[in-house]
């Protein structure tokens, strides 16, 4: 659709690229050099930071408050399943890239039941800071072979990230 979102009306520069309940990723400018432009460098950094709002440590010490900050199972259902996604299209096939880009769009409405179950008043904000980059992610690959690539990157090196900050 050139310019028009499902009701016919005219889509904002960013109305493509809105999170859960229409929130933005606070990293968008961060994720579309990772994604579009395959830029390691910010990727590393912003991935970095995202797996640092997912730990949340106690006031008085360095551990990790394990009641707000994102688990790493929760985060493996998604990243699972994304994992299996990157395996089948790891082909030259376009066919199989087409179908590879459409299940990684299920994987949106996904991470939103995971975010609902997982995040129940806002208890673990950093849940919603993934899944609304991951999202904004995904809504930038386009369906071209290469930013599914740089997806895929970007989540492994958010779930390292997350391991090495203290995430169980």
């Amino acid at each position: 659709m050139s310019g028009k979102d499902l009701r016919g009306h005219r889509k904002s520069a960013t109305s493509s690229n809105v999170g859960i309940k229409g929130n933005l990723c606070k990293y968008q400018n961060e994720v579309e050099k990772i994604i579009k432009g395959g830029d390691a460098e910010c990727l590393v950094k912003t991935a970095k930071q995202i797996a640092k709002d997912m730990i949340k440590k106690k006031k008085k010490s360095d551990e990790v408050n394990e009641k707000v900050s994102v688990s790493t199972s929760q985060i493996r259902n998604i990243f699972g399943t994304a994992k299996k996604i990157e395996m089948r299209m790891n082909s030259t096939d376009q066919r199989s890239i087409s179908e590879a880009y459409a299940k990684l769009l299920l994987l949106k409405p996904k991470m939103a039941y995971a975010n609902g179950r997982f995040n129940k008043g806002n208890r673990r904000p950093g849940f919603k800071v993934l899944v609304d980059c991951l999202s904004e992610a995904i809504d930038m690959v386009e369906g071209q072979d290469e930013r599914m690539k740089n997806f895929f990157n970007f989540f492994e090196a958010i779930l390292a990230y997350h391991r090495a900050e203290g995430g169980k």
